[in-house]
This record gives structure tokens, C-alpha cells and sequence, in this order.
């Protein structure tokens, strides 16, 4: 008689028994179409949001900028005009390298009166940066070192925040930033919705969407019902919500996990519970995100793939290349075939 049976090697996949070239062909056409049918039979793609689909440091940056000047004005004044009372880039801790070996672009203010250099470091650092509100954190910071350096003190570099970057060392600001947690995310949200109200079009376009990610999100959701596309971020629901339907994408109630909904891997094995027997996906820049997912019993049968143009440095790339159950996409474009069985 013919049976099927799950691999152990590829969770989720069909394969079939030893003898498979004496069966008769009909049986082996049958087995064929059953087999089909089961591994195609649905599937759901969870999508992170800022780094897979939406390039938001831009606005990230400036939402930070605005919203540090609302909690410490005289200190992101100061921080303003150090340029024009003491302090060149480099002695302010940047980089020639950060702006194509040219200290023009790191020179003076820009837009809402942000630093240039300041504006490229938190670029730079974007890649450690989990929650909105901890971008206002590392702004300060970096303030602070630029104000405080001279001869004896250079401010910290992008390689030493970043390593040492960390539940700890966030807490500890926080505590000597004399505010809490929930009261920064308010904060923040607060200034994004002021800015919304202020000019929404000028918010929008601070925003970017990379190349053919949104194609493949709507190519998904209009060309299979049985195709289901979750986004599950740690920016605040509203937000990503808007952006989605900037872009003529309406997700389904239910369908997009924002902050305070709990971890991604917890959110993961929600939707496996959910759907049970369809093929499960999941695309996020952050390596150790991946991580945490890819070492979680509940996830093994889950696909996980890590966005190569996202917020990322070299070694968490490295780190999500090591580890064998995970895919690397190269372009956002590549989404569309993650999107598809």
C-alpha cells in the first residue's frame, strides 16, 4: 500500500516511501497530485516592518530630534550650536568615512534643525535600535559625549555603543534621564502624532519603501486568498498602519502585530497555533530576532529568513548566515518569492 510521511529533515514537507519507482504510474501520478495538494495547501508570511518592507530611519532620526528637544530643550540647543562655538565633525566624534570621505554632508544643520553629524551617527546606529523611543535614548547619549569632549575625552564610537548596547545599558539611561519607559514611548508617539497633524504628507515622505517590497506585499494579497500576510513590528500599530495604507495596502483586522502585542517569537507561535497545517514563514533584519525564533521549539517548522537590506552590521549578517535553518535575502524584491509557494 502507499503512504506519506513527514520528513524530519524539512519539517512541514511531504515525502514518500521507499519503492517509489516500482509503484505504477498511475499511483504515482495520484501520489504526485496529493502530495501537491497537501504542501500547497495555504500560507502565511510574517513580515517585520521597519527594515523589510519601510526604510523609516529617516523619520526615525527626526522624530527623535523632535522629540528630545520637546523633553531636554536647552540641552539639544546647546547640542545645536556646538558647531558654532567650538567644534568641528571630527572633533564632535564623526567620520569622513561616514559621508563618503567628505566632511561637507557633516557640516551644519539640516532639516528641523538636527546636526548633520549627529543625523549620520544615529544612522549608523540604527541597526541596535529595537523600539522608537530608544533612538531619543541614544540621541542624548550622543549628545552628552559630543558636549563633553575635549582633549582628554573623545566621545564614544559606533562600535563601542553598539556593543555595548542592551536592555542594561537602556535601562540605566532611562534612569538617569529621570523618565520611564512608558513615558518615552509617549513621548515619541506624542511628537509623531503632532507631526502627522502638523504635515502629514512631509511625515509620509520621510518614510521610503525599498524596492519592490510593496509590489510583492500586494501581488500576495490580491492574487491568493489563501495567501495570508501578516506584518508584526515593534513600532506602534497606528503608525504602520498608516504608512501600509499610503501604499494602497489594507491588511485584514488581526493582521498586524504592533507594539505591546508581546515578543515576535510569541506572535509566531500564535499564528502557528492559528494555522496549524499551512506552510509558515517569517522575514526580519534584526539577527538576533532570528535567533531567538530559530532556537524556539515552538518555531521549528517555521521558515526563517533574514533581510539582507535591512538595519544590520556586518557581524549580525555573519550571525545569520551561521545558522543553518536560516535563508539570506539579498533585495527587498527577493520578498516575492517568499511570498509565493
Amino acid at each position: 500500500s502507499m503512504s506519506l510521511f513527514v520528513s524530519a529533515a524539512a519539517p512541514g514537507m511531504l515525502s514518500l516511501s521507499a519503492g517509489w519507482s516500482s509503484w505504477p504510474r498511475t499511483i504515482q501520478s495520484a501520489a504526485r497530485q496529493r502530495t501537491s495538494t497537501l504542501i500547497m495547501s495555504s500560507l502565511v508570511v510574517a513580515l517585520d516592518f521597519d527594515g523589510v518592507i519601510c526604510d523609516s530611519e529617516p523619520e526615525l532620526t527626526r522624530t527623535a530630534w523632535r522629540t528630545a528637544r520637546e523633553l531636554w530643550p536647552s540641552l539639544m540647543e546647546e547640542t545645536a550650536a556646538l558647531e558654532e562655538t567650538r567644534a568641528t565633525p571630527g572633533q564632535l566624534g564623526a567620520r569622513k568615512a561616514w559621508a563618503k570621505g567628505s566632511w561637507d554632508e557633516l557640516r551644519g544643520n539640516g532639516e528641523d534643525g538636527l546636526p548633520r553629524w549627529l543625523r549620520a551617527k544615529l544612522r549608523l546606529l540604527r541597526p541596535v535600535v529595537e523600539t522608537g523611543f530608544e533612538s531619543v535614548l541614544l540621541l542624548r547619549l550622543c549628545a552628552e559625549e559630543a558636549l563633553a569632549a575635549g582633549p582628554a575625552k573623545r566621545p564614544l564610537t559606533i562600535g563601542e555603543m553598539s556593543t555595548n548596547w542592551g536592555s542594561e545599558l537602556r535601562d540605566s539611561l532611562l534612569t538617569r534621564y529621570n523618565i520611564r519607559r512608558e513615558d518615552a514611548i509617549a513621548a515619541f508617539g506624542a511628537t509623531r502624532d503632532a507631526w502627522i497633524a502638523e504635515d502629514e504628507a512631509g511625515w509620509l515622505g520621510a518614510n521610503a519603501f525599498y524596492e519592490g517590497a510593496m509590489e510583492a506585499v500586494r501581488g500576495a494579497l490580491g492574487r491568493d486568498e489563501d495567501a495570508k500576510v501578516y506584518v508584526v513590528t515593534t513600532k506602534q500599530a497606528r503608525f504602520a498602519e498608516q504608512l501600509l495604507r499610503s501604499q494602497h495596502v489594507h491588511l485584514p483586522d488581526g493582521a498586524l502585530f504592533g507594539l505591546g502585542s508581546g515578543t515576535k517569537p510569541d506572535t509566531l507561535a500564535s499564528l502557528r497555533q492559528k494555522h496549524p497545517e499551512a506552510t509558515l514563514r517569517f522575514v526580519e533584519d534584526k539577527a538576533e530576532t532570528i535567533r531567538a525564533a530559530a532556537s524556539d521549539p515552538r518555531l521549528f517548522s517555521v521558515g526563517l529568513y533574514f533581510a539582507e537590506w535591512g538595519y544590520s552590521t556586518p557581524e549580525q549578517a555573519a550571525l545569520a548566515a551561521s545558522m543553518p535553518r536560516v535563508q539570506s535575502l539579498a533585495r527587498a524584491r527577493d520578498l516575492a518569492s517568499v511570498l509565493q509557494l
